[in-house]
């Protein structure tokens, strides 16, 4: 990992190949990535983060994934390289699934036992219980749904 003293593993985590930790660097006493015990992260999985990237207990990750929570301004009349970055906290539940080269941007929450389809771009918050898909990802069903209609 990149700045270490910027990440917490908790018990139990278990980093696949390839998995990229990224943060700043501005040691502010917090910790900018914290991963809850028991989390799964498979291969190739980047988390970069500026703010906070905080993801639950139990919730298993993809191949592929990329977990940002910042991204670059587009004020006019400044180059690429000069544009300020834009963040905003990152919070995954617990007992989330995240499939396969999925992409979470920048302010997203996502509730405790939600599903994230493969291949998605989750660019708005993400309740409880949910399943999502797409690009941009959108419900598709719920699990709480799917429980009460099953009794």
């Amino acid at each position: 990992p990149r700045n270490p003293w910027d990440i917490m593993l908790k018990n139990g985590v278990a980093l696949d190949n390839g998995v990229v930790l990224l943060t700043t660097g501005d040691p502010n006493g917090q910790h900018r990535i914290v991963l809850g015990s028991n989390v799964y992260v498979n291969r190739y999985t980047m988390f970069d983060a500026s703010a906070s990237i905080i993801v639950g207990d139990a919730t298993m990750i993809g191949p592929f994934c990329y977990i940002t929570d910042h991204d670059h301004g587009t004020e006019e009349g400044l180059l690429v390289g000069e544009q300020p970055l834009v963040e905003a906290p990152v919070k995954i539940g617990r007992n989330v699934w995240i499939g396969a080269d999925v992409t979470i941007l920048k302010g997203v929450t996502i509730g405790d036992n939600a599903v994230i389809g493969a291949g998605s771009v989750v660019t708005r918050s993400v309740a409880a219980n949910e399943r999502v898909v797409g690009i941009p990802a959108k419900a598709v069903k719920s699990s709480a749904l799917k429980r009460a209609t099953s009794s």
